[in-house]
């Protein structure tokens, strides 16, 4: 009760420093973390009520950036259960656009935002987290482990490997080993020679894809994949770090396609029966041409054919709140909402989209997280940070 107490006096004063703040341009971050922190500890009930007071108090219109155009879904969703609320027009925006404009405007202690859903984690990270320009909210309603919830990360998404398998030639068993992927020739299978990719360049999610590979974990994945495709196991000696850039080095090389658009590369699969093989994001598949069924066309490792080494390659996408954001509370509660099985599903009703919440149903045919993270390459910020400067470096010599 004396929580409760403390968390309601404190919401209290926050919500009168923002009766007064509400014309300005800019925010305290002192008075956005309290009103976090006492949302923290607030029912639902009591963050819907405190929510709504700071609404009506600001005359202000909610602003959500991010780099899915779900978020647009989710808003409309929020509005339609609350139906105080009202919101600017949202459009998704590319990851670099959106870093820029975040850390450009909270630089300057200006207002852009209520909530940012955002992916890329390295940049996260060291443009975002370690800057104190974004704000934690970990929600009551979802039980999350540590690895999600502080950053929080209420959407998970996948890229696997992905051909046409309509052509008998390269059907659903063309490719079951990691390691043909290099075009290296194993004990018992081929190697294959159309993989189609989008340069980590200027890809980020890609470029933090193939340091994920270099990790130990990885590198456990790898290994055992060497071992089955060519008979012996790795022995090393060969001028690499360890296995993982072995991997990555033949995997670059191999590539004969840099396609600019994950999207139109999965399209053009409808027509693309000559053994190209696309990584790609598996909700990628709902551009899919209607005219064409991808549950008959297209093998999808992890999905519908399983794969040695590891399935596919998991990101996540993270929910906070920038330290000037005017609308404190009802970002907590658009964050609840997120992660509740009502607002995820309406933002994200298809394959390749995970939510943190396991109380979030799965599409019918689909995996559940768990069972896909079981094979996947999952991404991680620290690791990835640990060895960024001389990793990406090295990458990026390969596709220059």
């Amino acid at each position: 009760m004396l929580r409760k107490i403390l968390a309601a006096g404190l919401a209290l004063a926050v919500l009168t420093g923002a009766c007064f703040a509400s014309g300005s341009a800019e925010s305290s971050g002192g008075s956005v973390s309290d009103a976090i922190a006492a949302a923290e500890n607030m029912t639902l009930e009591e963050l819907e009520a405190a929510a709504k007071a700071e609404f009506e108090a600001a005359g202000l219109q909610f602003t959500a950036k991010g780099s899915t155009s779900g978020v647009k879904n989710v808003l409309a969703g929020f509005k339609e259960k609350y139906p105080w609320f009202s919101y600017t027009d949202f459009s998704s925006s590319k990851d670099q656009a959106l870093y820029t404009e975040l850390t450009t405007a909270i630089g300057q202690n200006q207002y852009v935002a209520d909530a940012v859903l955002i992916q890329d984690g390295s940049s996260l990270q060291s443009m975002l987290i370690d800057t104190e320009y974004m704000l934690n909210y970990v929600p009551n309603s979802v039980e999350l482990p540590e690895a999600d919830s502080n950053p929080l990360s209420v959407l998970y998404v996948n890229k696997c490997f992905l051909w046409n398998k309509t052509n008998p030639e390269y059907g659903p068993d063309y490719v079951t080993n990691v390691w043909q992927l290099t075009g290296a020739d194993g004990k018992d299978l081929k190697g294959v020679h159309q993989l189609s990719f989008q340069t980590p360049a200027t890809e980020n999610v890609n470029m933090n894809f193939l340091i994920m590979l270099t990790s130990d974990a990885a590198c456990e994945k790898l290994s055992a994949a060497y071992e089955s495709y060519f008979g012996e196991p790795y022995a090393g000696g060969d001028g690499y770090e360890n296995i993982g850039y072995k991997f990555v080095t033949e995997l670059m090389g191999n590539v004969t396609t840099w396609h600019s658009s994950d999207t139109t590369a999965v399209k053009n699969m409808a027509t693309m029966t000559t053994g190209q093989i696309v990584y790609a994001p598996l909700n990628k598949i709902k551009d899919y041409p209607e005219t064409n069924d991808y549950h008959n066309d297209l093998a999808i490792t992890g999905w519908n054919v399983p794969l040695e080494g590891f399935t596919s390659y998991f990101y996540k996408m993270w929910l906070m709140i920038p330290k000037t954001a005017k609308l404190p509370y009802t970002a907590c509660l658009f964050i609840e909402y997120m992660c509740s099985p009502e607002g995820f599903r309406s933002g994200w009703d298809s394959e390749g989209y995970y939510s943190v919440n396991p109380e979030v149903p799965v599409l019918e045919g689909d995996h559940t997280l768990a069972e896909w993270l079981d094979g996947a390459i999952v991404e991680d910020i620290g690791y990835i940070n640990s060895v960024y400067r001389e990793a990406s470096t090295y990458i990026r010599s390969l596709v220059m």
